[in-house]
């Protein structure tokens, strides 16, 4: 199958006549009729029922249909890409970051991806994990930056970082803390039902998560509100309405200011992987790769100046970023 199969189907389809399609392309209608009829026989499936008018395309050359449209679009868009050399006005990219990401490196991302692709358009989009997780299955987000890998095994990973969750209360809930502003007592995981949480629903993953660990202890946990949206449970952390399990990088600016407090938890450490991911289906462009980068870099960059609680993860030198990598077992 080549790109001129594709054509010559795709305007088929189009004037619903292979004479008319073959007097479109300047070809001559027996040869596209042995084109058409070669590239079922490839497929293995009708693609047009002929009749007395012409032609029609079956449920299976419908399918077809989108498939080649979507083949012959990544095809224009890699040349385009390959001719635009080292500029990038033509580029654009749309990344998507979990709430808490966001809040802590979306800024220096933007500053980053401008420097480092110049002139590109950038499209930024802040929402939980497992919406990202969903926008980058339907193929609506080149990049996105993911919390764990469950349900991921469709999408192209390159982990990180390694961030710990913490039990997370109003300012003082945890007594004396330390210089990074987290509680010198440290909490037991079996101890959480103890505290009336505030968490995701089972959309999210930091919600699957959390239940996942729970049940393999053979712990409980008290749910007593679910809300997807970080910014509400942050604040109704705040005025005391109760706890939540976060990681730093949510809450390094409350910490800093003294509104929230938090405490380690512990037996065991309640840890989490941080995933680059692309659609492997998707077309990988100098400007998406470039977000890839600068999503990692200012990631590590954080960590490596203490602003985010977190342990890097390099993945080998011969492991690119567009091939699938096997997540960390953490």
């Amino acid at each position: 199958m080549d790109e001129r199969q594709l054509k010559y189907f795709l305007v088929t389809s189009e004037m619903g006549s292979v004479t008319s399609a073959a007097d479109k392309l300047d070809i001559a209608q027996p040869s596209l009729s042995q084109m058409l009829l070669r590239l079922e026989e490839e497929l293995g499936t009708k693609l047009f029922m002929r009749t007395s008018r012409g032609v029609v395309m079956t449920e299976t050359g419908q399918v077809f249909r989108e498939h080649a449209l979507k083949i012959l679009s990544d095809m224009r868009r890699v040349r385009d890409e390959i001719r635009l050399e080292d500029t990038f006005e033509r580029c654009e990219v749309t990344v998507g970051l979990p709430s808490s990401l966001a809040t802590l490196i979306g800024s220096r991302l933007v500053s980053e991806f401008q420097r480092v692709a110049p002139g590109a358009k950038l499209t930024l989009v802040e929402a939980m994990s497992g919406h990202i997780r969903e926008w980058l299955t339907r193929g609506e987000l080149d990049v996105g930056a993911l919390y764990s890998a469950q349900d991921c095994c469709h999408l192209s990973l390159q982990q990180i970082a390694v961030e710990e969750l913490f039990l997370v209360g109003e300012s003082g809930a945890f007594g004396d803390v330390d210089n990074d502003g987290l509680a010198i007592d440290s909490i037991d995981i079996l101890e959480l039902n103890r505290f009336p949480l505030i968490l995701p629903t089972a959309h999210h993953g930091l919600r699957r998560l959390v239940d996942q660990k729970i049940k393999r202890l053979e712990g409980k946990i008290n749910v007593r509100f679910e809300i997807d949206s970080l910014t509400l449970i942050k604040s109704l952390v705040r005025d005391g309405h109760g706890y939540s399990m976060l990681a730093h990088a949510a809450i390094s600016e409350e910490l800093k200011r003294g509104q929230m407090s938090a405490a380690r938890i512990v037996k065991p450490i309640f840890r989490r992987g941080v995933f680059v991911a692309r659609n492997p289906l998707q077309v990988v462009t100098r400007a998406s790769v470039k977000m890839a980068e600068a999503i990692t870099n200012v990631s590590w960059k954080l960590i490596q100046d203490g602003e985010w609680l977190a342990t890097r993860v390099k993945p080998p030198a011969s492991e690119p970023f567009i091939q699938e990598t096997e997540p960390a077992r953490l």
